[in-house]
């Protein structure tokens, strides 16, 4: 409970105070707190009678302090050092941080951002810990509430006091189990259409708001056989290496080599990647880092947000309602 006395304190009186304790003379005192004289006089004052004691005594050699003073000037250091980091301080080392951060991720980026991420971390911010769970609907509630961080998802109506900041995606593959009959050649838009597919799509968004690949093969009559809509990337990469399946996704997650003996990733057949240069699609939300406006001075979270826009930025897969699959 904050009593009274503490109410009523001025915390400037406490940094005159520390000052004093260090240079043992008012002139030179007054000049670090860009004061005069006789106001730092009427401060220290105010000190004497905070503490009911007279603090300093003044000899020709300036103040010596009193006791009490000797014994405030043991506390007073780790006191105002708590008071600054709590009011924030322009001074950030990632190497010396100790900090948690929160983030809300789809499986689908998750797969390929947190291996090099958490990798990058260890060698240069190694007391930082990442909590990451999977995005929910209430994303945007959950960072104004303070209880995530960071989000990635598509960016499509974001409130006032949300930022979002679109994330570069790498174009759309083909991918395949290894011993597929189509790995490792060119195909065309025939034989991508004869086989099943896999669709992983983005929890939250409108079962109508279909991938990029069949809006666009829709507007040409055209359409592909889903056999499976799964948010689960590592369950979708399971589900290749046991059937002859396909599955498009950005390429993003190829760079943490965890799949790299299951699944192999093909160019799209050239008559769709044509389609899709050229035809307009309402489905191209982009995928976006989200974070509350509260974070946009803490020099900690900016500097996880350009991390985390690093690796976003190479590893993206986008799939339902984003800019490719």
């Amino acid at each position: 409970m904050i009593s009274r006395k503490l109410i009523r304190t001025d915390l400037n009186l406490l940094v005159a105070l520390q000052i004093l304790l260090e240079e043992r003379n008012v002139t030179r005192a007054a000049e670090r707190l860009s004061v005069s004289q006789p106001a730092l006089s009427k401060t220290l004052q105010k000190l004497r009678e905070s503490f009911d004691d007279e603090l300093f005594t003044r000899t020709a050699h300036g103040l010596v302090p009193t006791p009490r003073a000797e014994a405030l000037a043991q506390q007073l250091p780790n006191l105002l050092e708590n008071v600054e980091q709590v009011l924030g301080s322009d001074r950030f080392s990632p190497d010396t941080f100790v900090g948690t951060f929160k983030l809300l991720l789809p499986p689908i980026i998750s797969e390929g951002l947190l291996p090099g991420l958490m990798a990058e971390l260890q060698q240069v911010a190694p007391q930082v810990q990442v909590i990451a769970g999977e995005v929910t609907p209430d994303y945007q509630e959950r960072l104004k509430k303070g209880e995530a961080d960071f989000a990635t998802f598509v960016a499509s109506e974001t409130e006032r006091d949300i930022l979002a900041e679109p994330i570069e995606a790498l174009p759309p593959r083909c991918y395949m189990g290894v011993g597929h009959a189509l790995a490792g050649r060119d195909f065309n838009l025939k034989e991508f259409l004869s086989y099943p597919h896999l669709r992983l799509y983005l929890p939250g968004l409108a079962r109508e708001n279909t991938s990029l690949v069949d809006d666009v093969l829709g507007q040409y009559g055209v359409h592909r056989t889903i056999a499976l809509e799964t948010t689960q990337f590592s369950a979708a990469v399971g589900v290749l290496t046991h059937t002859n399946s396909l599955l498009v996704a950005n390429a993003g997650f190829e760079n943490s080599g965890l799949y790299r003996d299951l699944i192999v990733g093909c160019e799209l057949p050239q008559e769709l990647q044509r389609m899709i240069r050229n035809t307009y699609s309402d489905h191209r939300g982009k995928m976006s880092l989200m974070r509350h406006t509260r974070t946009s001075r803490s020099a900690a979270h900016q500097w996880m947000r350009a991390l985390l826009m690093k690796h976003l930025a190479s590893r993206t897969l986008e799939e339902g309602g984003s800019d490719a699959a």
